[in-house]
């Protein structure tokens, strides 16, 4: 991977928030795709888990960080995300904490936008953060779960916006 390529990317997504959720700059959920497929922490390519139903995933790869309530259900259906939020700990001793909470882009019965690029966004600069210090430690800590909702956070910002 490039050098501070997902901190790049993070940065370039904030910078241009307000003009990507107003459909005034083109959201590039490939670009998101690409540093996802190549932090090599799935098994497969992102895309691959869009056609996959939640029972699907929770049975091969969940980490269990995400409430997969609906089983039989597409996992672009599901409505949980998980944010990747904190990093602590010491890297000199390969010892990385990252922090993670849910958060639901469809939780007044709509979607907000809003939610799902913060969890893209902000995920990646502190994934981005660790990828620079530590990025073998990053693999072995990094959730598959917090990382496919970032798949799905961008998934669902490519079809809406």
């Amino acid at each position: 991977m490039e050098k501070l390529e997902i901190i790049t990317l993070a940065d370039d997504l904030a910078a241009n928030q307000e003009s990507i959720l107003n459909k005034e700059t083109d959201f590039d959920a490939e670009a998101v795709y690409r540093v996802i497929d190549n932090l090599h922490v799935l098994h497969k390519p992102i895309k691959e888990y869009f056609g996959m139903t939640q029972e699907q995933y929770y049975d091969t790869e969940s980490d269990h960080k995400l409430t997969l309530i609906k089983l039989s259900e597409q996992l672009t259906d599901l409505q949980d995300r998980i944010l990747t939020n904190h990093v602590d700990g010491f890297v000199d001793k390969n010892e990385i904490n990252l922090t993670y909470n849910h958060e639901n882009p469809y939780e007044d019965g709509f979607y907000n936008d809003l939610v799902d690029f913060h969890v893209v966004s902000y995920s990646l600069k502190v994934i981005g953060a660790v990828e620079e210090v530590a990025p073998k430690t990053l693999q072995g800590v990094l959730s598959k779960d917090a990382l496919l909702s970032i798949g799905l956070a961008a998934h669902a910002l490519e079809k809406s916006l």
